[in-house]
């Protein structure tokens, strides 16, 4: 029997006010990767590809793109979102 796994929820970043905007007019915003999972309830085995099922929803729904990139450091991971309206 399989742990149950949490089921992960973005749409908190559909809310938030506190996007960066870059030199290439996308917006950007950066969290710790610990973070980031707990406030998406999602799981460290899963998280990337419930956000690819998500990210491909919102393309869907809104026109809006959104793309992940996770940047390994010494002090830790962190994610980094890019939003194109």
């Amino acid at each position: 029997m399989h742990p149950e796994v949490p089921q992960a929820d973005y749409d908190w970043l559909l809310h938030w006010t506190a996007w960066s905007l870059r030199e290439d007019r996308r917006q950007e915003a950066v969290f710790p990767l610990a973070q980031f999972l707990e406030r998406s309830g999602a799981s460290p085995l899963t998280w990337s590809l419930d956000f690819l099922s998500w990210k491909c929803e919102r393309l869907a729904r809104d026109r809006c793109w959104y793309e992940l990139r996770v940047e390994r450091l010494p002090e830790g991971a962190l994610v980094r979102v890019l939003l194109d309206r």
